[in-house]
């Protein structure tokens, strides 16, 4: 990849192409389309977006459409091109068919690779074999009641490809550079591989804008719906009022967000996830586990006391924790001004990180 202090280099008849899901509403595919927007309003460069499956007819959803961005189904495999795709197993083979463009996997989660790269290139059988012991701790521990905590399908997948070196891995290697959306991918990859940067995705502006209006709090707990066995065993014995944040709308998760005052995540975190984000710009103290990104103290900075091992041990601590927050909201939601400042300014640094990234 030609370079200039491992700047990427856009030449004045560069293309990029985005690999991203045809007609999909979810997190990752808003950070590909806000990427594209920004490419191509920095260095006015065209940037076109390329759905899979490409046979869809209107592939770009109706929520992204305010960002302006063209679409193609035919990929010009030239040298001066650039193609950066999501870490999606699916979507870097697809990369391997072009073998002239210069490429950029952009990991917006590390967990899903894993994920998807193992339901992709196992047989049915063949994956039910290797879950086996996965399945056994799993029960084992469901009956002590999570005394040893949680062990979950994606720390397992982590571990079983932990004996692989991605470098040989003919999906990754074709990457001439890798971009981290957190830490915590970082902190994994970087043993394998090289050329690693920092882009961080943000939040959308209507968002931000939303939280702004202030609005009556009660004592509420809303939750991500990816939170598992742990949280629910938590909720069974408790009669505070949970709302589980599924089959909802955006509004409707903004007008709960509002009311509030607790956001629990005990999911897997795969990468800087947006609804901790989201909850936090609406005033709510945000709750983890330590798992994924919400490990480290970079991709979900808060204090320590709101991240929890998911484990029997821990059920007392977090009930005295909700209760504290309840009686005290005012003065416990200032230790999350850190958090929301960070937020606030992450399109700001997202810009500067592409022009860390690329030049023209």
């Amino acid at each position: 990849m030609e370079k200039e202090n491992n700047k990427i280099i856009l030449q004045k008849n560069t293309k990029i192409y985005i690999f991203a899901p045809a007609n999909t509403y979810t997190g990752g595919p808003e950070c590909l389309h806000q990427l594209a927007y920004h490419l191509k309003q920095i260095f006015r460069v065209k940037t076109l977006m390329f759905y899979l499956p490409n046979e869809v007819k209107k592939p770009t959803h109706e929520y992204f459409k305010h960002y302006k961005v063209k679409f193609t189904k035919i990929i010009q495999d030239k040298k001066e091109n650039i193609l950066i795709m999501p870490e999606h197993y699916l979507y870097l083979k697809e990369g391997l068919k072009y073998s002239k463009i210069r490429k950029i996997i952009w990991w917006l989660s590390l967990d899903n690779y894993f994920g998807f790269k193992f339901r992709y290139q196992n047989t049915k059988l063949l994956r039910s074999i290797i879950k086996i012991p996965f399945n056994l701790i799993s029960i084992f521990n469901k009956l002590t009641s999570f005394y040893f905590g949680i062990l979950n399908y994606h720390d397992y997948l982590k571990f079983i490809y932990k004996f692989k070196d991605l470098k040989k891995q003919s999906e990754i290697s074709q990457a001439d550079k890798h971009l981290m959306q957190s830490y915590y991918s970082y902190d994994y990859l970087k043993k394998d591989l090289n050329n690693l940067e920092f882009l961080f995705d943000f939040q959308n502006k209507k968002i931000i804008q939303n939280s702004k209006y202030k609005s009556k709090k009660e004592n509420i707990i809303c939750y991500s719906h990816k939170s598992g066995e742990f949280l629910k065993f938590f909720i069974q014995s408790n009669d505070k009022k949970f709302i589980e944040l599924k089959n909802f709308s955006a509004k409707q998760i903004i007008e709960i967000f509002r009311k509030s005052k607790i956001y629990i995540d005990f999911g897997y975190h795969p990468g800087k996830d947006k609804m901790p984000r989201e909850a936090a710009l609406f005033n709510n103290c945000i709750i983890t586990n330590t798992k994924g990104s919400a490990y480290n103290s970079y991709d979900i900075p808060i204090n320590k006391k709101f991240k929890f091992k998911q484990r029997n041990s821990e059920i007392k601590k977090l009930d005295v924790l909700i209760e504290k927050i309840f009686k005290n909201y005012k003065e416990e939601i200032k230790l999350y001004g850190r958090y929301k400042k960070q937020i606030l300014n992450e399109e700001k640094n997202f810009k500067k990180q592409l022009l860390k990234i690329f030049k023209k």
